[in-house]
């Protein structure tokens, strides 16, 4: 099942290619310009070579859609591509950027974008706006960039996306120089460990658990990370509240290491 590629062309039967020898020909003859200024009826040029303009008698290029918006909020459709729905296609109007070799099919490459708009009773693959590219030794394109119609998720690469409660979905990994996580409640953020009614666990009842769970207390286990991944924010908070619960030991065993400091001078003195 192939997806329709419409390799820009239009409902008016014209192909546009664009090439070094369209772009040295006359753009718009001064015949059609000057028959143009005499009819303001006439809004469109159809000339044999050249640029071809729809709302427009003096294009820029090898097509030009113009048209006035005018004073509304609505939106300003200048194209339209559709095809006929098909119960085992993929309903998928595109639009094709090709290297144009079209001697040996291992050479051809193209880019395409296109949007699934109905999707399917055969595959029940869900609509979606799609980024695609077919290198020369590929069979079929990949699918590289995709926004489903499902709360408008994103997916980046091939993975599996049937995962509610998330916007992003990226294959192998992200590089980036910053992150920024917005923390939503306040109480996944640890100031209240230094509060004085804040229950700190004993450090004898701390290596029981330890001894028991092999983790810290709050921290999700290794079984539990590997399936159901890592809250960035939510484990940030956490390694917060234990370097603040490990402060807070330090400070209780430096209060009874100076108690005993001050009892053993005593003892001293009694000598």
């Amino acid at each position: 099942m192939k997806k329709i590629l419409l390799p820009l062309v239009f409902f008016t039967g014209f192909v546009i290619k664009s090439n070094s020898q369209a772009s040295s020909k006359a753009k718009t003859s001064f015949a059609e310009k000057k028959l143009a200024a005499t009819d303001p009826s006439i809004e469109n040029v159809f000339p044999a070579a050249g640029f071809v303009g729809l709302g427009t008698i003096t294009p820029g290029a090898p097509l030009e859609i113009k048209r006035g918006a005018g004073n509304t909020n609505k939106k300003n459709f200048l194209l339209k591509l559709s095809n006929e729905w098909a119960a085992s296609g993929q309903n998928e109007p595109s639009i094709m950027f090709s290297n144009g070799n079209s001697t040996d099919p291992k050479n051809i490459s193209y880019w395409s974008i296109g949007a699934r708009v109905s999707g399917d009773n055969t595959l029940k693959t869900p609509q979606s706006f799609k980024i695609s590219y077919k290198a020369p030794t590929d069979l079929v394109e990949k699918d590289f960039f995709t926004v489903d119609s499902y709360e408008g998720r994103v997916k980046i690469g091939d993975v599996q996306t049937q995962y509610d409660g998330y916007k992003l979905y990226v294959e192998q990994g992200i590089l980036t120089e910053k992150v920024k996580v917005a923390v939503k409640d306040s109480k996944d953020w640890y100031d209240n460990v230094f509060e004085t009614d804040y229950h700190l666990l004993s450090i004898n009842k701390l290596a029981q658990y330890i001894n028991e769970n092999k983790h810290l207390p709050d921290m999700p286990s290794t079984k539990t990370v590997m399936t159901e991944g890592l809250d960035l924010g939510k484990m940030n908070g956490l390694l917060l509240k234990k370097v603040e619960e490990l402060t807070l030991y330090l400070i209780h065993m430096q209060k009874e290491l100076d108690e005993t400091k001050a009892q053993v001078e005593k003892l001293k003195e009694k000598k």
